[in-house]
């Protein structure tokens, strides 16, 4: 073959300004086709290299990370790099995280082929591990205490300063709630999704060993881009949730309900008579309520939401003024934290994360599990758990 039919370029890629991939500057005949090139990219790195970096090139960038990966698998430790790199700003730190696992599953890559600093990144630890230092106890006492959970560097590193928010606010700082330390899990078994416009949702049983102990009632956990959310005994928030956020969703955890329209769905579940939540009143409930939380007349300024609109009724909160609970950016009343000091008077009302898994344990016939977290749960005094006991 006559070199002298090839002209040679050297080209240079960058993604939209967010890295350079100048390990990609190459001189090889450009007039090679696809097709060559691409019998040769399955056992050459750089031929591989050179298929990414025309598609780089042409912004079309997700063949471009197929490419890099082929580069990686052929064990060019510098295309691996930017494939993670690239994946991360295409697809998210979760997709790049599975990917690399089932690589080292598969034993094509192993673990140590990335940086320390990237594997942080990505949330991807030899085996879960506890931040001794994260720890808060109230000094009155803990009616409540919660497990935080993160899976990689950013959601480590949110939740400390999340803390350090909590332990210095004038608020919940006062409530006799506590900490334990942070644990850190696999940022791909955890596997919280990243889609900003949704509810963040995780594959919780992989938190099972973490959530059979009697020392806590609530998870929090730290990780995933997405929507904010309180259920079945988990608090989740995103890796780069503000205190305010935090402060609203914990509020979720003492039974405040949101001040504005509730879906259909939440609203029939929430928006029951007989339900009395510590910021919203019927008023044909109003005399029964101001009884059950101690309040006088003069503490009470009902002003009418939209919170139960959907469920066709008219529901009420205590104060006029907008507060965190009809958008999370507000402040805290002081009537929402007096009562919040009250439900946390009970805190064994409060449902502990351990009965859940314990239904997601009977769900998939898991009778010794379903054992196993509800003597927990009855361990910690709810008595959904110790009827289910006891029958």
């Amino acid at each position: 073959m006559n070199p002298n039919r090839f002209k040679f370029s050297c080209l240079k890629s960058q993604l939209a300004g967010f890295f350079a991939f100048i390990f990609l500057i190459s001189c090889k005949p450009v007039s090679i086709s696809d097709n060559e090139l691409m019998q040769q990219a399955k056992t050459d790195a750089g031929a591989a290299l050179q298929l990414a970096n025309m598609r780089l090139s042409k912004n079309e960038n997700k063949a471009a990370l197929n490419w890099l990966q082929q580069a990686a698998i052929l064990g060019d430790a510098k295309a691996l790099e930017h494939a993670l790199l690239l994946q991360i700003s295409l697809e998210g730190k979760l997709a790049s995280a599975k990917w690399f696992s089932t690589k080292v599953t598969e034993g094509v890559l192993q673990k140590n082929d990335v940086t320390l600093t990237l594997r942080e990144r990505l949330g991807l630890w030899d085996a879960p591990f506890t931040i001794g230092n994260s720890a808060f106890k109230h000094a009155d006492n803990c009616s409540i205490t919660l497990q935080p959970v993160a899976a990689n560097q950013a959601g480590i590193d949110n939740w400390l300063q999340l803390l350090q928010s909590w332990i210095t606010s004038d608020g919940l700082s006062s409530l006799p709630v506590c900490f334990l330390a942070l644990k850190v899990v696999d940022n791909a078994a955890l596997s919280c999704q990243e889609q900003s416009q949704s509810l963040i949702q995780c594959n919780y049983l992989s938190l099972g060993n973490v959530v059979a102990s009697p020392d806590f009632t609530q998870l929090v956990i730290v990780s995933g881009r997405g929507l904010a959310s309180y259920n079945n005994g988990i608090l989740q928030l995103p890796e780069n949730a503000d205190f305010s956020l935090f402060q609203h969703e914990f509020m979720h955890v003492l039974g405040f309900i949101d001040e504005y329209v509730l879906s259909e769905l939440t609203a029939l579940h929430v928006c029951e008579e007989g339900s009395y939540h510590p910021n919203i009143v019927f008023k044909n409930e109003l005399d029964t309520y101001m009884a059950q939380w101690q309040l006088d007349s003069e503490e009470v300024n009902l002003t009418a939401v939209d919170t139960c609109k959907s469920a066709n009724k008219q529901a009420y909160r205590l104060i006029p003024e907008d507060n965190l609970m009809k958008s999370y950016q507000l402040e805290l009343p002081a009537l929402y934290l007096k009562q919040a000091h009250k439900v946390l008077q009970s805190p064994k009302r409060i449902m502990p994360v351990q009965y859940y898994f314990a239904y997601l344990a009977r769900q998939q016939q898991d009778w010794v599990s379903w054992q196993e977290y509800m003597q927990h749960a009855s361990a910690l005094g709810y008595q959904h758990a110790l009827d289910a006991l006891a029958h």
